[in-house]
This record gives C-alpha cells, structure tokens and sequence, in this order.
C-alpha cells in the first residue's frame, strides 16, 4: 500500500513537473518591417520572425529564433550609372529577454546575438571592392560592382510589449536594432502574435 501511494506521489509529481515546464514555453509569429544597410547597399523590406522562448526565472524569457530583414534583389546593369545594388539579409538569434508584468501585458527589454547572412551586391570605391568579389565589367570598363555573401555576427537591442489578448494569446509589438560587421545594421519594427504552451 505504501509503495503504492509512494509511486502515486512520485507519478504526479513528475506530471506536474513537465506541466509547470511547458507553461513556460511560448512560440513567435511577427511580420514587420526593416530598414536594413550594409556597406553602401540599402534596403527598406518587409520581414518576419519566428521564435521559441522559455521564462527561466520569474522575471527572464530565453528566445532563440530565426529573422528575416531584407529580400531586395538588385536592378540594372553593374557597368551602367543605373545600377541599383540588392541586400538580402536573414540569421539565426539568441536573446535573453528581461521583462516587467502589469495586469495588461508584460514590458520587455532585448539583449542578445544574431549570425546574419548577407548576400548582396556594393559599388565598388576605386575600382576596388571592400568586401566580397568584383562583378565582371565589359572589357573596357572598370570595376564599378561587387557582390559579397558574408556570414556575420551582430548585436541585438530591443524594446516591446506583449500585450495579453486571452489566457494564452498575447499581442507583441517591438522595435529592434541590429548592428553588426562590415558597417551591417538593421532597424527593425514588428507586430506579431505570441502563444504561451
């Protein structure tokens, strides 16, 4: 009988264990909007993020997720003074989130990292590119362009709200910064829907 009610206890205890982890949990949604420069390549896209965060302590989320900043392609021809460069820029992220509660949301702060990848295309200062490869030019011109796919790491900051909409849904609105290498930064500016699990 002991051993019984011993395995019982130990059963819902393990159960509510895992219940108490998982409410902790929360999954990410939220298109936005980027202004996004590397080098001298601009871009002002549309974008959009998923994450995954777990609240660690009663004031502190972890999220990792992946981000989406710029998807401009490039227009005209390289050896021409038409030529407009292209930026797509997108990466992986881990932040550490501190937060402060209220009867109607919660106010957060970001710190974190992001690996960005950067593909994209420069005009060349000189004849000579800064970074990445020269784009051929016909033969009797010389190196106006270049195009580049960097990997690199930068710094995230940010500021927002999750704003309760139900017992699980929240409504989140945040603005970014992400500065990174090779003159990369990004100011980023989304609204999306959180659902705590």
């Amino acid at each position: 009988m002991k051993t019984s009610l011993l395995a019982l206890a130990t059963v819902l205890s393990v159960s509510s264990l895992s219940v108490s982890a998982t409410e902790r949990m929360y999954g990410l949604f939220a298109p936005g909007y980027a202004q996004t420069s590397m080098l001298d390549t601009d871009a002002d896209d549309a974008g959009y993020t998923f994450a995954l965060g777990y609240e660690f302590a009663p004031q502190w989320y972890v999220e990792m997720g992946y981000q989406s900043l710029s998807d401009s392609d490039p227009s005209g021809d390289p050896a021409s003074d038409d030529f407009s460069p292209g930026l797509q820029a997108q990466g992986l992220y881990l932040s550490v989130l501190g937060k402060a509660g209220s009867q109607s949301g919660e106010l957060f702060y970001r710190l974190g990292l992001m690996n960005v990848d950067a593909k994209g295309q420069s005009l060349a200062i000189d004849g000579v590119c800064e970074v990445g490869q020269p784009i051929e030019p016909p033969q009797d011109a010389g190196v106006r362009a270049c195009t580049f796919d960097e990997g690199l790491i930068a710094g995230v900051i940010g500021l927002g709200f999750d704003y309760y909409l139900g017992p699980r849904t929240m409504l989140r609105g945040e603005v970014q910064r992400v500065q990174g290498e090779h003159d990369f930064s990004s100011n980023v500016a989304t609204i999306g829907l959180r659902y705590n699990f």
